[in-house]
Order: structure tokens, then sequence, then C-alpha cells
């Protein structure tokens, strides 16, 4: 858990707060919303949802299937190389 929770909010437009009893995290986007990345501009989680599969091979689920808007929910019940790997991926995406 704190692993993700760091690793989030490292990257600049997440807000990551610490998950209690589930292995889910649920951060806000809504601060890379808007922003252009790899030459698309997604507006909303679903569409940044499908970016980061497209482009890094990493599943997250958009809040708009729990209906909360500029979410997105990820499970970190895995094991920890898989999730830095994960993450990683994320993050350098959202870099730019």
């Amino acid at each position: 858990r704190r692993t993700i929770v760091e690793m989030l909010n490292a990257i600049d437009g997440v807000e990551c707060p610490e998950p209690f009893g589930a292995f889910y995290a649920y951060p806000s986007i809504k601060g890379v919303l808007g922003k252009t990345i790899r030459g698309q501009v997604p507006q909303s989680s679903q569409e940044l949802s499908a970016l980061i599969l497209d482009e890094v091979e990493v599943a997250v689920v958009p809040g708009e299937a729990f209906g909360t808007p500029g979410y997105l929910r990820l499970s970190y019940a895995l094991g920890d190389d898989d999730l830095v790997e994960g993450l990683t991926r994320i993050g350098n995406l959202l870099a730019g």
C-alpha cells in the first residue's frame, strides 16, 4: 500500500490518499486531464485509462465506472516487482 501511494503521489497532477481496508488505490487524476500525452488530450478518466492501456499496457479502471469521474482505481494485489513496473510505466507516460 505504501509503495503505490508514494509512487502515485510522485506523479505530477496525481493525488492519492492512503487506502484503508482494501487492496485498491483511488487517486485523483484531475491534474492530468486536459494535458497532451503522446499527442492525445484525455478529458476524462475513461479516456485516460484507455490511453494508459494502449500506450503502456497497464490496466486501470476509470472512476466513471463508480460514478466518480476524475479518478482511477488501481489494484495493488500483486507482487512488488510488477507493481513498481506498472507504476513506473504510468509515471513515465504521464511525465511526457
